[in-house]
C-alpha cells in the first residue's frame, strides 16, 4: 500500500494519508507505525526518532495551577480553622460573656488555633 507523507524540515512525517496532498510524497512499503517512529535524513535514510521529551505545562498553565493549588490550600485551612475555633475558642467566648473566664483566656485560644493552622504561602 502506498502512503503519502508530508515531511517537516527535520524529516519527520508531519502528515500521513492514503491520498496525495499538495507537497506530499508517495512512500511504498512502510506502515504508519514505522513512519511515526522514524524520520528521514537529508540523504533519504530512515533513522529511529528518540523519545519525545515532555515539554511540561506552559508558564501560563503552571501559574494557573499554582494559583488554583493556593486557593485550595486556603479553603482547606479556612475550614480547619473554623472547625477548631468552633470547638475550642467559641465555648470560651460564651463563658467569657457570662463572666466565667477572662477575655485573655478566649483570645489565647483563638491565637493557639490560628498558630496551628498558618495561612498557606504562595508558591
Amino acid at each position: 500500500m502506498t502512503l503519502h507523507v508530508l515531511f517537516t524540515e527535520d524529516g519527520i512525517p508531519g502528515w500521513i494519508g492514503s491520498d496525495p496532498r499538495d507537497g506530499s510524497e508517495p512512500v511504498d512499503g512502510l506502515t504508519v507505525e514505522f513512519l511515526a517512529r522514524h524520520r528521514r535524513t537529508a540523504k533519504g535514510k530512515w533513522v529511529a526518532r528518540g523519545p519525545v521529551a515532555d515539554a511540561g505545562p506552559s508558564r501560563e498553565a503552571a501559574a494557573l495551577q499554582r494559583e488554583a493549588d493556593h486557593q485550595e490550600a486556603v479553603a482547606v485551612r479556612d475550614v480547619a480553622v473554623r472547625a477548631a475555633l468552633a470547638a475550642e475558642a467559641d465555648p470560651l467566648f460564651f463563658r467569657w460573656q457570662r463572666g466565667e473566664v477572662t477575655k485573655a483566656d478566649w483570645l489565647t485560644a483563638v491565637v493557639e488555633v490560628k498558630a496551628r493552622f498558618p495561612k498557606p504561602e504562595r508558591a
